[in-house]
């Protein structure tokens, strides 16, 4: 028997970032590594990062290639990667024992359902992030791209079969379908004993409507950098922000649209295929293409406001986290799950991002209302970390649930966290403190 999680096994599509999920899965790495911990990180990609490795970390690569690098590949590996699965499968062979615990982050781009049929006999010490919805959702978001909304059908039902809400095609979300299919035929969460982590508690009936049971789900909200000491003076400033990937659901271009109207100053940090639209929305915006924390620490000095204007279901949104920690008012989508969060604390606003007269009509009001600006501001620094843990919360919140599952797994009296036990009780704000999972 083990008493604390000895190695965690990283899973993971890539082993260099690509998007928040990666990079919060690099960092658990590393910081379980400072922490005295074993770390294998099994990853879809070819492995290649050498700080990772310099980290003392195991890394186990696939060498697969993501979905859109190899279309005719990928329509079959897509829904089933068996190279993945075996490769999975043989190192739980070879290496599995009491206080080995298996962590999945990013696994719809290159690793696929099949890793789950790998995991099944571990499942009692298997976690799997929900970073966003493709546990439940065949398109990941529950949104209907065409008409631009959030999508109420319930997932694999008939109507969701008929629904053409892919963001490319319905023959894309026909596969999309059948990967979903087989998710659901290999990751059957009532008879194998996974745990779900949701990042908001505002996931958990989105989970449970696409199959995941409520006791599966445990929370834990993500971390967010504190990128400077001093508040953010937002009300003496005159600059929207933008910061992520510039896809079409992240709504970019409607911001751009509602910051030229508003006669906003836009500053957009990141890149993606939507760059185009976002440019063709608000030519006079600049562009500043990827920064790093400290260089957008620098830009946040001029920052009135940032907003997240994602046209899907956010289950977070990381740029509002670190924005809000230094004092930045948020304005984001209805379709955010922070929004609320940011009503309630004072820290923001919630807006109709497909109204543009009404979504220029509150970046305006706010552009001249100094008074406001300023008491979001000071609310949000103050406030922050009551949407987002710290990095070492975040960390020590992972340790005492990889602990517990390795106890668990030898102590049938001993259960992993519930969507009734948080973990930690800290990240369940909106809803009131809750019980801390309590120790054996």
């Amino acid at each position: 028997m083990s008493d604390f999680a000895r190695r965690i096994v990283i899973i993971n599509d890539f082993a260099v970032a690509r998007g928040g999920a990666t990079v919060l899965a690099l960092e658990l790495a590393h910081r379980l590594r400072r922490a005295g911990r074993d770390v294998t990180f099994f990853t879809g990609d070819n492995g290649e990062n050498a700080e990772l490795a310099a980290s003392g970390a195991e890394i186990v690569a696939v060498r697969g290639q993501r979905l859109l690098e190899a279309p005719g590949v990928s329509v079959v590996t897509g829904v089933y990667n068996a190279r993945a699965k075996n490769a999975l499968s043989k190192w739980i062979a070879n290496n599995d024992g009491p206080g080995v615990i298996y962590h999945v982050n990013v696994w719809s781009q290159i690793l696929s359902p099949s890793i789950f049929a790998a995991l099944r006999p571990v499942a009692a010490r298997a976690v799997v992030t929900a970073h966003d919805f493709f546990l439940a959702c065949p398109n990941g978001n529950y949104t209907n791209y065409p008409k631009s909304k959030a999508c109420a059908l319930t997932p694999m039902s008939r109507q969701c079969l008929l629904s053409n809400c892919d963001k490319r095609s319905y023959a894309h979300k026909v596969w999309r379908v059948m990967r979903q299919a087989a998710l659901r035929a290999i990751l059957d969460w009532r008879a194998a004993p996974f745990t779900a982590l949701a990042i908001q508690e505002g996931m958990i009936p989105l989970l449970e409507r696409g199959g995941v049971p409520a006791h599966r789900i445990a929370v834990l909200r993500n971390p967010a950098d504190r990128l400077g000491l001093q508040r953010v003076e937002a009300e003496n400033n005159s600059e929207v922000f933008f910061v992520g990937r510039l896809d079409t659901e992240k709504g970019a271009d409607l911001l751009a649209a509602a910051a030229r109207a508003a006669g906003m100053r836009l500053r957009v940090i990141g890149e993606g295929p939507a760059l185009d639209a976002v440019r063709a929305a608000n030519p006079e915006a600049i562009f500043e293409g990827w920064r790093t924390k400290n260089e957008i620490a620098t830009f946040f000095k001029s920052a009135r406001l940032l907003v997240m204007p994602t046209r899907c279901i956010e289950p977070f949104g990381l740029a509002a986290a670190e924005a809000l920690r230094v004092g930045v008012p948020v304005v984001a989508s209805r379709s955010s799950l922070i929004a609320g969060d940011l009503e309630r604390y004072g820290m923001g606003l919630a807006v109709d991002v497909f109204d543009p007269a009404a979504f220029a009509a509150t970046l305006r009001r706010l552009a001249a209302d100094d008074a406001g600006v300023r008491a979001m501001s000071v609310s949000a620094y103050e406030n922050a970390g009551k949407i987002a843990n710290s990095f070492d919360e975040w960390t020590s919140a992972h340790l005492e649930l990889y602990d517990r599952l390795a106890r668990a797994s030898h102590a049938p009296g001993i259960s992993a966290p519930s969507s009734r036990e948080f973990v930690p009780a800290k990240a369940s704000h909106a809803q009131g403190r809750r019980s801390r999972a309590s120790s054996p």
